[in-house]
């Protein structure tokens, strides 16, 4: 038996029947589902299309739920921003659209969950900016520049993180999928064994 396992996300571009008989016959174990994208229903009928695809092929294929999280994002930029390496920017919670130098964060408590020193990763994780300050802003030096647009995560130490996780929103979009028997569930920024434990609970049967 092969010990590596295969995960793939299935999305947009690979949902359809042909893409994911073409994936399971390749080694396909586990099929990834990214609920922070797309509708609930969508995915109730890519798992469909996988259980189906797997049983034609005779092929066991795992179902994993990857729960959203805590969703940390700037507000909307309206304007493509490009930031360069080396330079000054400045961070804040509020609901402002967000601009060249000055990223809005739209979560409330962003000042308590950051420190001095804190390296924070945007988008997929090609922006990177140092935290220097904090005072009734938080200043920023970027490490990693390039282009922010749309609404770019704003990845905080999952450590300090204090929203609770899986959040409320986690728990009921995982009520949704309980008919489409899942066998993994993948939860973001977990601290410790309490989160595990809560969404054991939440889970139940």
């Amino acid at each position: 038996m092969r010990r590596t396992k295969i995960v793939a996300t299935i999305g947009p571009a690979s949902s359809s029947p042909a893409v994911i008989s073409g994936l399971i016959s390749a080694g396909l174990d586990v099929a990834r589902i990214a609920t922070a994208h797309g509708k609930v229903a969508e995915h109730l009928e890519s798992i469909a299309t996988i259980r189906r695809c797997a049983a034609e092929l005779g092929r066991t294929v795992g179902i994993l739920i990857d729960l959203p999280g805590p969703k940390v994002r700037t507000t909307t930029i309206p304007d493509e921003i490009q930031l360069v390496d080396g330079e000054n920017i400045v961070v804040c919670p509020g609901t402002d659209p967000s601009g060249p130098g000055r990223l809005v964060i739209d979560y409330e408590q962003l000042m308590q969950d950051l420190e001095v020193g804190d390296i924070v990763g945007m988008g997929d994780g090609s922006v990177s900016l140092q935290i220097t300050g904090i005072t009734d802003v938080v200043a920023a030096r970027v490490l990693h520049g390039g282009r922010l647009m749309g609404r770019p995560g704003f990845k905080l130490p999952s450590s300090r993180l204090s929203t609770p996780v899986p959040t409320e929103d986690d728990l009921r979009l995982l009520d949704q999928f309980r008919s489409a028997k899942i066998d993994l569930i993948a939860i973001s920024f977990v601290r410790n064994a309490d989160d595990v434990r809560r969404l054991r609970s939440a889970i139940a049967d």
